[in-house]
């Protein structure tokens, strides 16, 4: 019965703030021991979303159930220090006047933790500074014993609120992946806010896409979301996309760089097609090319893949700008020709 439990399940739950809607008749469900990102851009409503389950704020409209418990409703709230949450929101106010290895202990006083200092100084990657105080920390180090802190105290329910943001690129990887295998360890159930899509996928099992309206649009796998996005705001969160307009006549559409089957349902009517840079593929040809012409403007190596830059033509003859993505040892040189064929499992259509 266990794995079934639901860890946080939010039922039509609307919150305004100065009369401006923030949350839109929002509904989530966390199975309990997994990991669910809340993603989105800024301003969506992320942190208030937290900030209710938390019960930092009260809940307006809907209602929110920890570990199948309602604790919070309209008419009904259960304080923060009642839920057995831990979380990270983005100012992680530590203690100024404990150090960092007394800021860890806190919550443990409190609680029967299963980890020791050693684990978590371990995770964080601050062996040297246990016995400085907060202000002697950078912002990326603060941020990262506050992490520790909500970690440590192995809570029901851990919400983290942009825990990786202010660390820079090769820590923030680092951090991230030790902070996912704890986590695992663990068994906590948790909440992630990011607005990094890569960051959702490699953290998390489930992630919840919110737009700007603060409506969840769409909630799934990573291997969902990215494979079989239902709009096209859901599909450009996912990175850069080319775009193309056209008519779908007998389930095809055409495009500058070649001919793109559709569904059946869209036959005759106007669509939007995009496809993602890694869906462009290409070979080098000796002039003149067979098949669809695009011509090199640029060859970049940004390390894991070359990002080539190509211009085509459309049906009236103006030039068209198109991004390709290809492995690191494709590296045509400018204004050469290359034949172009489109990836379908990188191509999605919706309705124009």
């Amino acid at each position: 019965y266990k794995c079934l439990m639901l860890a946080v399940s939010i039922k039509n739950l609307s919150h305004k703030i100065n009369n401006k809607p923030i949350l839109n008749n929002v509904n989530f469900e966390l199975k309990k021991d997994s990991i669910a990102c809340i993603l989105g851009p800024s301003g969506s409503g992320k942190t208030t979303l937290l900030k209710l389950i938390a019960g930092l704020d009260k809940v307006q409209n809907g209602k929110i159930f920890i570990n199948e418990q309602e604790v919070s409703s309209a008419n009904k709230h259960l304080a923060t220090e009642k839920r057995k949450i831990g979380y990270l929101f983005q100012d992680y106010a530590l203690f100024p006047h404990l150090t960092v290895k007394e800021n860890l202990k806190y919550p443990i006083n409190f609680k029967n933790s299963i980890y020791t200092i050693n684990d978590i100084i371990d995770v964080i990657k601050l062996p040297n500074s246990l016995d400085k105080y907060p202000h002697e920390l950078s912002g990326g180090e603060q941020q990262r014993v506050a992490l520790a802190r909500s970690i440590i105290s192995h809570p029901d329910l851990l919400l983290l609120d942009e825990p990786f943001s202010s660390l820079d690129l090769n820590l923030r990887e680092e951090i991230r992946d030790d902070t996912l295998h704890l986590l695992q360890k663990s068994n906590v159930s948790t909440i992630i806010v990011t607005h990094d899509p890569f960051e959702a996928m490699f953290i998390s099992n489930q992630i919840n896409i919110m737009d700007d309206n603060g409506s969840i649009i769409q909630s799934g796998s990573p291997a969902d979301l990215y494979n079989t996005p239902k709009n096209e705001y859901v599909t450009r969160f996912f990175g850069e996309t080319n775009v193309f307009h056209g008519n779908a006549i007998d389930s095809i559409v055409a495009t500058p760089v070649g001919n793109v089957r559709v569904d059946p349902k869209y036959k005759n009517k106007n669509v939007t097609v995009h496809i993602r840079p890694q869906g462009i593929k290409l070979s080098e040809q000796p002039t003149p090319v067979n098949g669809i012409k695009g011509t090199v403007m640029a060859s970049k190596l940004m390390g894991s893949f070359s990002f080539i830059h190509l211009s085509v033509l459309n049906n009236k003859n103006e030039v068209v700008h198109v991004h390709s993505h290809m492995p690191p040892e494709f590296n045509p040189k400018q204004s050469s020709a290359v034949e172009i064929a489109v990836d379908e499992k990188h191509t999605f259509v919706f309705e124009s």
